[in-house]
């Protein structure tokens, strides 16, 4: 019998560490694209966008990690809070005023919003001009009317801008002051 190591023995043990740590570090990677896949069709099936209010709740994540040399696996922690949402509810339109003020200069322009307004639902005020001119068209609402406003964005091109109301005085009684400037086109 011929003295010495077998046919399948190692020299060292090193060998035997690094593949088991890089079959855990395999194993790992490939649990977590399949965690990340169920995370995003788990929360959206379909595609569409969610609009159902999210709690305020904190998770912990712990990512094990092991090292080459020492086949040892330490735990990292990290914390992530997330905020609370709040859904603000829209009125429906027959409890929005809207007056529309025309500052581009086209006759009627304010008039024939007004009556689209109308036929969508809204509470609407006499239409009058605005000047000077703006561009590009513009939604001013009061306090505890922003919701309204962005709704009634579908109304106007997409770059219209939607602000506070600044001048308290400017058209009493209205809700919403939709604001019809030079990019506006019928």
């Amino acid at each position: 019998m011929t003295e010495g190591k077998g046919k399948h023995e190692s020299g060292s043990s090193r060998g035997f560490y690094r593949d088991l740590a890089m079959m855990v570090l395999g194993i790992l990677a490939l649990g977590g694209a399949v965690f990340f896949l169920l995370f995003l069709l788990a929360d959206n099936p379909d595609g569409n966008p969610s609009t159902t209010p999210v709690a305020a709740e904190t998770t912990v994540t712990s990512t094990p990690s092991t090292t080459a040399s020492t086949a040892e696996t330490t735990s990292t922690s990290s914390t992530t809070t997330i905020p609370a949402s709040t859904t603000v509810p829209v009125r429906p339109p027959e409890e929005v005023r809207v007056v529309v003020l025309n500052s581009m200069g086209l006759a009627g322009a304010a008039g024939r919003m007004t009556e689209r307004l109308e036929e969508a639902g809204y509470q609407t005020l006499q239409a009058d001009d605005y000047d000077p001119e703006l561009d590009p068209s513009r939604i001013w609402f009061r306090e505890g009317f922003s919701a309204e406003a962005n709704v009634l964005l579908e109304f106007l091109p997409p770059n219209a801008v939607v602000q506070p109301l600044e001048e308290e005085d400017l058209q009493e009684g209205a809700d919403v002051i939709m604001i019809l400037g030079s990019g506006y086109e019928e």
